[in-house]
């Protein structure tokens, strides 16, 4: 009996170890799966605090609870609502070219925010058939920004939208490469533009005579190298 109790016993033991290793192996599993998510939407910072701006990381708009990043199809952004003239939308890219700024509206013709499509594919295709290379939204001054624009809820790397500041811009990307002032005129009021670049990557703010952010626009012709 004693030689069989403790035979049960060294049994249950080697269970209990068992459950334990595979505690521990589902433990490391899971740290590792959280690591390549955070890996996956944060961009790695520089000596300086800076991120590189030619980190594909940076490159996402958020619209309400919908996520596009580089490379997204423009008619998946359509889906949601939004779309653009079908003269443009039925424009040919030949492959690695790109298009203007092309507005997105309202069903009634509101413009929300602009699209660059980008063809990275073997023959030509169509704009609303392209991939998204570019996001812009806003404008010199928040008081011209639509309602509806603002309604959306738009959202960049580091949390950045519109209304945002000076401050909120280099928190989340570092000082910037570029500044240049406008004046105020007849015509516009003041606003300073910001830009933040490296090839065909990079960022532009434009800070109002407020000190709102009322412009956020990038480019990534290279979102799909590493």
């Amino acid at each position: 009996m004693e030689t069989e109790h403790k035979t049960i016993m060294r049994k249950g033991m080697k269970k209990k170890i068992a459950a334990l290793l595979m505690a521990g192996m589902m433990a490391l599993s899971m740290v590792g799966c959280g690591g390549r998510d955070k890996g996956s939407t944060v961009a790695a910072t520089q000596e300086d605090g800076s991120v590189n701006i030619r980190d594909n990381k940076l490159y996402f708009v958020k619209i309400g609870d919908q996520t596009f990043n580089a490379g997204a199809k423009i008619q998946d952004i359509e889906k949601l609502g939004y779309t653009m003239s079908d003269k443009r939308r039925n424009e040919m890219l030949s492959r690695n070219s790109y298009s203007m700024e092309t507005d997105m509206k309202t069903a009634d013709g509101t413009k929300l925010f602009q699209v660059r499509a980008l063809n990275t594919q073997g023959d030509k295709v169509t704009c609303a058939e392209a991939e998204l290379g570019g996001f812009t939204v806003g404008d010199y001054n928040t008081s011209k920004i639509a309602e509806e624009t603002f309604a959306l809820n738009i959202e960049f790397y580091g949390g950045l939208k519109l209304g945002g500041t000076y401050e909120d811009m280099v928190k989340a990307l570092g000082e910037p490469d570029f500044t240049h002032k406008n004046d105020k005129s007849d015509l516009l009021p003041e606003y300073t533009t910001y830009k933040y670049s490296s090839g065909y990557r990079g960022f532009e703010f434009i800070i109002d005579d407020s000190g709102k952010i009322s412009k956020i626009a990038w480019t990534d012709y290279y979102y799909n190298e590493k």
